[in-house]
């Protein structure tokens, strides 16, 4: 039986056996080829090989190995670039393609992608299943790695006519609607209140509304990451928990999926940073400083707390509060907007929450209320 539509087969004598295209016999008939190994992997591996082979041959230009496949090609993509991203990226660039692409496109052929396909593989993700359909920004993701998988095919072929629409599902960031000022209000006061206490997680939430960092960024943060000398805090780890891919054998190509925690540099360049404090959340803190090696925010069962547990625990306190729910990140985005209020400029804000440039702060971070608008203007007249 063919695996995955690769027309690679388990025979009797337990090898694996791959057959590909060979060549084309005058009468029109199509002559195929067979490769052979002990596991899955090492036929798919040689059919990959063969295929390069019959690239080689006809000149190495202008055209893909025959039968290639989409499937084929997302699986080279992510093998040989995976050295280039950082675990967390190839885990989310594999979660998309083994969901969104291969179950799909897989199995259709590389030379035949052309914008009809496209626009209809698109049409199916846009209906979704079940009733439950993808949001404008992950489509924007799925577009984003299947162009960098026909980019990769067209740098390594040196072939054309791999092409898709540049952006024809640009991300698109839902409307933001900030909680209330009197439930930040009373959040705040809670927050202090029982970070006066001890309490952590209290202490942890304060300093991520006060100084915009991510919740992964607070859950890595340790004491020796605080100068109460300079008055500042470094931001120089995230910590996240990350799907995990690992072959349940070398013959059947399945894999199965775990979850891993990993500890890593952050989002990018710009996000390794350093952040002012404000005076009296220094004090707060110098007055429950731990050990330079420990996390400022350790488990009950773990040297660390994980951002989802933090979640649960955020939301528990709002709802305790009576404040209407809202996710952790929300915090950042009250974070910039209040700094644009108190008069920030703009390349402050940026650099404070780690964007590499102020337009990723004003698309999606900067929201202009009403009250706001009501006070530019009040005063308002069309001469200067």
């Amino acid at each position: 039986m063919a695996r995955k539509g690769e027309n690679i087969y388990k025979r009797k004598d337990g090898r694996w056996e791959g057959r590909y295209h060979k060549i084309n016999m005058a009468d029109g008939r199509q002559k195929y080829a067979s490769v052979y190994g002990k596991t899955y992997k090492e036929v798919k591996e040689k059919l990959f090989l063969k295929k390069r082979e019959q690239l080689l041959e006809k000149g190495g230009h202008g055209c893909l190995p025959t039968g290639l496949t989409i499937g084929e090609a997302a699986g080279m993509w992510l093998e040989e670039r995976r050295g280039a991203w950082k675990e967390s990226t190839l885990s989310t660039y594999r979660s998309i393609t083994e969901k969104h692409i291969l179950p799909l496109i897989g199995s259709v052929p590389a030379e035949a992608w052309d914008f009809a396909a496209y626009r209809e593989y698109f049409k199916i993700l846009r209906e979704g299943k079940q009733g439950k359909k993808l949001s404008e920004q992950y489509l924007h993701q799925i577009h984003i790695i299947l162009g960098q998988i026909l980019q990769f095919l067209k740098d390594k072929y040196h072939c054309t006519g791999l092409e898709q629409p540049h952006a024809p599902y640009p991300a698109r960031h839902r409307p933001v609607h900030p909680p209330l000022e009197t439930d930040i209000r009373k959040l705040e006061a809670y927050l202090q209140k029982e970070a006066l206490k001890g309490d952590v997680t209290c202490m942890g939430i304060l300093l991520t509304g006060c100084s915009g960092i991510r919740i992964g960024e607070l859950c890595a943060l340790k004491w020796g990451d605080i100068s109460f000398e300079k008055g500042t805090m470094h931001i120089g780890r995230t910590l996240q928990r990350i799907r995990t891919f690992c072959s349940n054998s070398g013959e059947t190509g399945c894999y199965s999926t775990g979850t891993k925690i990993t500890i890593t540099s952050p989002k990018s360049g710009n996000s390794d940073r350093e952040i002012p404090l404000p005076g009296y959340l220094l004090t707060l803190l110098q007055k429950w400083r731990g050990r330079q090696e420990d996390y400022l925010m350790p488990g009950r069962k773990k040297e660390y707390t994980e951002p989802r547990t933090l979640q649960y625990r955020f939301l528990r306190i709002l709802k305790s509060l009576g404040i209407p729910s809202f996710n952790f990140h929300m915090l950042r985005h009250i974070f910039a907007t209040n700094c644009i209020s108190h008069g920030f400029d703009m390349k402050t804000v940026s650099e404070l929450l780690g964007h590499s440039n102020v337009t990723t702060t004003m698309r999606i971070y900067v929201h202009s209320d009403m009250q706001r608008k009501k006070m530019l203007m009040a005063d308002y007249r069309m001469t200067a």
